[in-house]
């Protein structure tokens, strides 16, 4: 199906685009127990649960061994249960750093990029569970994804497809935890992640709160490559903030909009945030000089009071519970203590 020109900024920034220490990736899909006997993992693989995915009931396995991400979407998602895959879909020139090494994971991403995985690729991988992001809420059989649902799950290997409405809430994030969570049989696993992201998020407001920094709006800014430059409101980045307790500035509260569109000729749209978050594609990094060389730059008011983070893209530009929390470290450090030492 066609895509609108938000839409497909929207599926390139989840491939670029979800607190870790560096993911040692090791072949397996799931963190086992080593000392258990392999007779005892085949017979947990052999075991099969009945379960509804984006499209009706699909049998699955009850312990997945050897899981294989189809898109950078799921990929995301699984490593912030903790679990790894035999293999993923993405591009391996844009590949979410904030993952960590992703060398050891098989890369089975077709000609056409990260949504599009090479079938035969898949199935040299001997995998017993593929999971794949399947479309929007209530797209039905017009899911944007179905195709590539379709063909792998012709192949006879369980599938299992799921909604993700490209994380402009909490609530896209935490669905899509528990969508993968139900796959991999670790429900109980994917709502501690989320209660404990909620449970930081509620601690970084009240602190927020109690040092009266909730009425200094922050902006989120993005800065792509032939001076291709937004404000983000409906990303990752929005959902810190508005989970963190920061306001934003008027006109910047809609995460539907999920961007407003910048230029160097219209950069006073940045002047009614005290505090400017700012980020560079990679391939972009020039874009930096290009923007502070505006005349407009040095106008705004954080830039006037020293009150611009240059912060990393890969972080910024994503929406699973591993860049969330990531990006809260930076909120955290570069926002709230310098407030609360005020």
């Amino acid at each position: 199906m066609p895509f609108s020109p938000t839409q497909l900024e929207r599926r390139v920034r989840v491939t670029a685009g979800f607190a870790v220490a560096a993911l040692t990736l090791a072949g397996c899909s799931t963190t086992t127990d080593d000392t258990r006997p392999a007779a005892e993992d085949a017979e947990a693989a052999a075991q099969t649960v009945t379960v509804e995915d984006y499209f009706g009931e699909v049998e699955i396995p009850a312990e997945p061994l050897r899981v294989v991400a189809a898109d950078p979407i799921s990929l995301a998602l699984m490593l912030s249960l903790d679990v790894e895959p035999v293999a993923a879909s993405f591009n391996p020139l844009a590949a979410p750093a904030h993952l960590g090494d992703l060398s050891a994971v098989e890369n089975i991403a077709g000609a056409d990029g990260g949504f599009a995985p090479d079938l035969e690729k898949i199935l040299t991988q001997d995998p017993d569970l593929v999971i794949v992001v399947a479309g929007y809420d209530d797209e039905g059989d017009e899911a944007w994804n179905k195709e590539t649902y379709d063909r792998i799950a012709a192949t006879g290997i369980p599938t299992y497809g799921f909604a993700y409405n490209d994380g402009v809430s909490i609530d896209d994030v935490a669905s899509g935890v528990s969508s993968v969570a139900s796959a991999l049989g670790k429900s109980d696993e994917g709502d501690a992640l989320m209660a404990a992201l909620d449970e930081r998020m509620a601690g970084l407001t009240e602190r927020v709160d109690a040092a009266g920094l909730d009425d200094r709006p922050v902006s989120a800014v993005r800065l792509s490559a032939d001076g291709a430059y937004s404000i983000r409101v409906g990303t990752g980045e929005s959902i810190a903030f508005r989970g963190a307790g920061l306001s934003q500035p008027e006109g910047q509260q809609d995460p539907t909009a999920f961007r407003i569109d910048l230029s160097a000729e219209n950069l006073d749209l940045l002047d009614s945030a005290d505090t400017l978050f700012v980020y560079s594609d990679d391939g972009a990094e020039t874009e930096k000089d290009a923007i502070t060389s505006s005349p407009l730059w040095p106008t705004i008011a954080a830039v006037r009071e020293d009150r611009v983070h240059w912060v990393d893209a890969s972080v910024w530009n994503a929406s699973d519970p591993i860049a969330l929390n990531m990006i809260l470290d930076d909120i955290e450090t570069m926002f709230i203590e310098p407030g609360e030492q005020q």
